[in-house]
């Protein structure tokens, strides 16, 4: 395998996850309530689960398509709130600037696939000047069905017009992984606050490194990046 396209998740692999999830399932939560939503179709053990189980309820009540949407935009703003308090206090992840000019130099395509918001996401990008070393970046707003759905997945692998087996993910999460592993992607894991070392690889992660400095190197020995070449990748 020669890799055409490595995908990045966003908060605790190129960005150190900051934000504060259980605040924010807690707020969406209490929206949810406020608007007569019974506590046994609220489930707290992550935000995805939330929202699918919210919006499935307010589908089988009988609300309309505009009335879910705005029961979904009005649950966004929430969360968006704590996303931006997050955002404001992450830091990079050591070698992610690096690795990603590497894959460029390579001239492998490079996505970000992140279930934020797109001001958020692309506020963090051009925070730690990684914006110019991403080609495509699919957040929430351009993929309505998040991770752990292949929604967002699926798209990028349109966009470049590349298969699975070209293909590699790189994120932090249990989550990031199943997403993976849906479309027989290969799923390198970045250890962050989110889950264990164990937890990683009993999901299905091919590695787990504790920074993206180790990347590019685990990459070339497994002979799926192409050879450097003098030819760089730049943004017009």
């Amino acid at each position: 395998m020669v890799l055409q396209l490595v995908v990045f998740d966003l908060d605790g692999t190129l960005v150190t996850a900051e934000i504060d999830f259980h605040a924010m399932r807690q707020a969406i939560r209490d929206l949810l309530i406020s608007n007569g939503f019974p506590l046994e179709v609220l489930p707290m053990n992550s935000t995805q689960d939330l929202l699918r189980s919210a919006f499935a309820y307010a589908q089988s009540q009988g609300n309309s398509p505009v009335e879910i949407s705005e029961l979904r935009d009005k649950v966004y703003a929430v969360a968006v709130e704590i996303e931006w308090e997050g955002a404001k206090k992450a830091q990079l992840v050591l070698g992610a600037r690096e690795t990603l000019q590497e894959l460029r130099n390579r001239g492998v395509n490079v996505a970000v696939l992140t279930n934020d918001n797109r001001e958020v996401a692309d506020f963090l990008l051009a925070k730690f000047e990684m914006d110019a070393l991403v080609d495509l970046l699919v957040s929430r707003d351009e993929a309505p069905h998040m991770k752990p759905s292949t929604e967002g997945l699926e798209l990028i692998l349109k966009h470049f017009g590349v298969t699975s087996s070209q293909t590699i993910f790189i994120g932090d999460s249990t989550i990031d992984i199943m997403t993976a592993k849906k479309l027989r992607i290969p799923c390198i894991a970045r250890l962050s606050k989110v889950r264990t070392e164990k937890e990683l690889h009993e999901e299905g992660a091919i590695e787990v490194f504790p920074t993206l400095e180790p990347v590019i190197q685990y990459l070339d020995e497994q002979g799926w990046l192409p050879l450097p070449t003098e030819n760089t990748k730049t943004k017009g």
